[in-house]
């Protein structure tokens, strides 16, 4: 109160009687000044929505579904076969729809996006640039930034329009923070009558830790799972489909959705395709769901769970099995395949999640569950808890990684069949002298690879050549 006397002769020397009328109102003259209704910075329409926000246009995921009749057979790379959808996503959106990225667009195998249309640039155009470029193309990934593109994705979404920003997965904890800003604009924007909804921010990490052999180290970190999975449920998704089907029937949730940052993790590299696209429509409605023709279960009490998030965990679990049943043939095995992985938690944590009696269908109350996962195993754990079943283990990113062979990026983490084999018998118990040699075996067929890769640079022909067995 010392100071009363400068602050009031302070605000006083502003003359507020000659600003303000008798009831507090600007005069006239200054009220003036301000910018009208739609001009204000919080209520501009460009900013809160756009101007006329549209709704997408989304092709037939179907169209472009491959025929996987026999799980396994076919190789193909998931995000070539997502670009063709993405190429016609465009076509029937040629103004409200674009792609981000720090120049990684071929890299990340979008090449069916060039078929329609071209890198945007603002400079002169001639026989020394690049030929993919254009003063009205849909792409803008000509900057290697990370910020840039995000940021681009965000103001773009903001205004009312849709896109996708594609990034090496690791990379994507360069603009983690921008996510979080991005993601709690939206929860407060969320809670104002008077705010648009926006479109869905859609993030696709791809050149993932587990297809990073030849990056090494340095570009593997998938823990921008666990960074957004820490954010409100009601905002965040994440997404592993682990196949090209997969990934076409998760598209409609991604490019209809509002008011949600979307995670996708996807693969570039050749991978076996296992899902009809029937069966993958099943998966992304529910989120994750048994396999019947990978389980040995005849639907009824397992065993074992087998659980698997992720396109090489999905892979290496079935070929675990594929293992368990030539020595095992009457083991009960259930596999299930996770596609939406936050349904994982109980409601309480999560509207979404999985109910108690659901969850417990599925992964039952006591059997165990070996669990193949993307990202670090913690994230599942927290997930897990509370479940009545906390008979888990995980195998996930373990922070191993070196420039190596592409299965041995698996092998360093234990992600891969042999080790999620031997854990099956380990847990499951009771098969005595048989089940101690199959684990020898393995440790063995381990041993086998690390010399191998070492000899030949390559990976075994076990695994190089292997291909899902029908069960019969």
């Amino acid at each position: 109160m010392t100071h009363v006397d400068a602050l009031t002769s302070w605000l006083k020397s502003y003359h507020p009687e000659e600003q303000f009328d008798a009831a507090g109102h600007l005069v006239p003259e200054l009220q003036a000044l301000l910018p009208d209704h739609d001009h204000l910075m919080a209520a501009n329409p460009i900013t809160n929505g756009g101007l006329s926000p549209q709704p997408l246009k989304l092709p037939d995921f179907k169209k472009y579904a491959l025929d996987n009749s026999k799980p396994g057979r076919l190789t193909k790379q998931d995000m070539i076969v997502w670009s063709d959808y993405l190429r016609d996503l465009i076509k029937l959106n040629p103004t409200n729809f674009r792609v981000f990225g720090p120049d990684e667009t071929m890299s990340n195998r979008l090449y069916g996006l060039f078929e329609e249309t071209a890198r945007q640039w603002l400079e002169p155009i001639d026989e020394h640039t690049d030929e993919k470029l254009a003063t009205s193309g849909r792409i803008i990934d000509s900057q290697l930034s990370e910020h840039q593109s995000e940021g681009f994705l965000e103001g773009y979404t903001l205004t009312g329009r849709h896109g996708l920003f594609t990034s090496y997965e690791a990379f994507l904890r360069v603009v983690d923070s921008m996510l979080t800003q991005y993601f709690k604009w939206v929860r407060e924007a969320s809670e104002q009558p008077w705010r648009r909804h926006y479109p869905s921010l859609n993030v696709v990490a791809t050149s993932t830790s587990f297809q990073q052999d030849h990056n090494g180290y340095t570009h593997q970190d998938p823990g921008i799972l666990t960074h957004l999975a820490e954010k409100k449920p009601e905002f965040i998704r994440e997404y592993l489909p682990a196949d090209a089907n997969s990934l076409l029937a998760l598209s409609p949730k991604l490019f209809s959705s509002s008011e949600t940052v979307n995670l996708l993790v996807t693969s570039k590299q050749p991978r076996p395709q296992f899902y009809s696209i029937e069966e993958a429509q099943r998966l992304a409605d529910a989120g994750m769901g048994r396999i019947d023709w990978a389980s040995t279960d005849d639907d009824g009490a397992p065993e074992v769970v087998i659980a698997a998030a992720g396109t090489e965990p999905n892979m290496e679990s079935l070929a675990a099995i594929d293992l368990l049943r030539v020595t095992f043939p009457n083991m009960r095995i259930r596999f299930i395949n996770v596609i939406d992985l936050l349904k994982l938690r109980r409601p309480e944590q999560d509207p979404r999640g999985l109910t108690d009696a659901a969850f417990d269908d599925l992964f039952t109350v006591d059997k165990p569950v070996i669990f193949a996962f993307h990202g670090y195993e913690g994230l599942i754990r927290d997930m897990w808890f509370g479940r009545h079943n906390q008979n888990l283990r995980i195998h996930g990113y373990r922070e191993d990684g070196d420039i190596t062979t592409p299965f041995d990026m698996r092998v360093l983490n234990e992600l891969d069949r042999y080790h999620l084999a031997k854990d099956v018998i380990e847990a499951v118990g009771g098969y005595g002298d048989e089940g101690k040699a199959f684990i020898d075996r393995m440790d063995a067929t381990l041993k086998y690879h690390n010399d191998y890769i070492r000899r030949e640079g390559d990976d075994i022909p076990e695994v190089r050549e292997w291909q899902w067995t029908p069960v019969k």
